[in-house]
This record gives C-alpha cells, sequence and structure tokens, in this order.
C-alpha cells in the first residue's frame, strides 16, 4: 500500500500535467511564461504525513482564467494616443476580444474531490489496518 505521501505526490504530478495540457489545448501561450510558471509543492513531516500541498502559477493566470483584464499596459491612460490604438471609443479592445479560459479552476475544482477521495480511500484502509492489528488472535468467550 502506498504511502500518504505517495498518494499525494502522483496525485500533485498528475494535476500539474493537466493544467499544463489545459494551457496547451485552450492555446494560452502568449509568451509561455504561464506555462512555465506552473509548479506544486509538498512538505512532509517526520513521520511521512503531507503538511502542506501548494499548486501555484504567474498571478495572471487568474485573470487569463476569468477572461478579464485591461489588456494595456502600465501607465497608459485614457488621455494617451495608446489607448485610442488600443481600444476603441466605447473602451472595447479593438484587436482582441477577451474571453474566459477556464485552464485552472476546472482542473482544480475536480482534481480536489479526486484527492479528497484518494485520502478518505487511504485513511479508510489505514484505520481499518490499525484496528485488525489491535484486535487479539484469539477470543474466548465463556458461557
Amino acid at each position: 500500500m502506498p504511502t500518504q505521501f505517495q498518494t499525494v505526490e502522483k496525485w500533485l504530478e498528475y494535476t500539474l500535467d493537466d493544467l499544463r495540457g489545459n494551457l496547451r489545448k485552450l492555446k494560452v501561450n502568449d509568451t509561455g511564461h504561464l506555462l512555465a510558471s506552473v509548479e506544486g509543492h509538498l512538505v512532509a513531516a517526520a513521520g511521512g504525513d503531507v503538511q502542506k500541498l501548494t499548486i501555484a502559477y504567474a498571478a495572471y493566470g487568474k485573470f487569463v482564467d476569468m477572461g478579464v483584464g485591461r489588456g494595456m499596459g502600465a501607465g497608459i491612460r485614457k488621455r494617451d494616443s495608446d489607448y485610442a490604438r488600443i481600444r476603441d471609443e466605447r473602451g472595447q479592445l479593438r484587436q482582441f476580444s477577451r474571453k474566459a479560459r477556464p485552464f485552472a479552476s476546472k482542473v482544480i475544482g475536480k482534481q480536489s474531490f479526486r484527492l479528497s477521495v484518494l485520502l478518505s480511500d487511504y485513511f479508510g484502509e489505514t484505520i481499518t489496518a490499525n484496528i485488525q492489528d489491535a484486535l487479539p488472535a484469539q477470543v474466548t468467550i465463556n458461557l
């Protein structure tokens, strides 16, 4: 039976691959920075139990996931000439329209549920094994 750490480590590896696969499938690859920033960390205690699990990616990935954002560089104001180049008179982007590309929200929701199922199975088997070990080998009933 794999340990808790091994179970969570395998889950993390699969989830990160799923996130990266979604980024490629949804073609969220403007500069490659978001794809390169997807990483996970796993911290275990001395006994081998998982203490902390972290999945991280670049902050702007959340805006890509939701389909929001200004679409302009920092410091560009409405009165600047760059604003007219990027936006029309109603403030909408000329070249690109924003749409949500949920590369993370669906995957993390689905995989969090899957992790809870895996860990409940793990702890169920662990508790059953501990109870079996604690029971005496032979039970005598006197009538």
